[in-house]
């Protein structure tokens, strides 16, 4: 274990420098998604997550989710944070789960008014030698993708127009 939270296979040469970079290719798989959910109200958010209502949230995620990926493979983890103040705008973190072959990511979706990110919590892949950790997550990525959505840019299935 090298950076709290996050797993890797032993034979990774920089771990560190691998987390990084399956941060960066999440928020670029993850950026179609996140606006999907930002058309929802920061207040509708705040409020299912005050009153604790799971499955009104975990409703969100599945419509927002439903046009780029297929279903089952981004869950919600658990209500997440409504942080509000009088001086700030509202952000929203939506710890979440991305899950599809033999990979396992759970990470938190920072929503805020004009930009969302992501911050990785932890990551599991089964060692199967068959790669780099950023490949193999980014292979899963592409093929948990709906048909309708286009390959992750600067991936081999990546057609250049």
């Amino acid at each position: 274990m090298t950076t709290e939270g996050a797993f890797f296979a032993e034979s990774a040469p920089d771990p560190e420098a691998d987390f990084a970079a399956m941060e960066r290719v999440l928020g670029a798989a993850f950026a179609g998604f996140a606006s999907e959910l930002r058309l929802v109200d920061a207040l509708d958010f705040a409020a299912f997550i005050r009153i604790g209502q799971m499955a009104n949230l975990r409703s969100l995620v599945h419509s927002s989710a439903e046009p780029y990926f297929k279903p089952g493979t981004i869950e919600l983890c658990e209500l997440g944070q409504a942080l509000l103040s009088w001086t700030e705008p509202p952000e929203i973190l939506l710890p979440m789960m991305f899950r599809h072959a033999r990979v396992r990511v759970y990470f938190r979706l920072r929503l805020a008014a004009r930009s969302a990110s992501v911050e990785l919590e932890s990551v599991a892949i089964e060692d199967d030698d068959s790669g780099r950790l950023e490949d193999r997550l980014k292979h899963a990525l592409e093929t948990a993708a709906n048909d309708r959505r286009r390959p992750l840019a600067g991936s081999a299935t990546d057609v250049a127009t």
